[in-house]
């Protein structure tokens, strides 16, 4: 949508995806949506101000810093995945106890 308005009004962008790892690419054909995944539109200084004023009449949220959480799904998604999360972190840190257990003892 963003991509769109800009390229309606002629004003040069680039499209990228950015993992909260750090990890920069082009903007995949198939964007996949989740936690830690940005999609960021690129544009000159010398066309941001005309840039902001086309993108604030979009319905988006248009950001400079996006968190970890920063993606397009509703509050429930984002706090099922937050216990998906934790949970997978739980499990893992009690199967390497176990397994440090394991060791120790036997």
């Amino acid at each position: 949508m963003a991509a769109n308005a800009l390229k309606e009004n002629d004003i040069p962008f680039y499209k990228q995806m950015e993992t909260s790892s750090g990890l920069r690419i082009a903007m995949p054909f198939q964007p996949a949506m989740g936690p830690g995944t940005y999609y960021n539109i690129l544009v000159s200084p010398e066309f941001a101000e005309e840039a902001k004023t086309i993108l604030a009449d979009l319905p988006i949220d248009v950001t400079v810093d996006p968190d970890i959480w920063h993606f397009g799904a509703n509050e429930i998604l984002k706090r099922r995945w937050k216990i998906f999360i934790w949970l997978f972190l739980a499990f893992s840190v009690m199967a390497f106890a176990a397994g440090l257990i394991k060791r120790i003892i036997g």
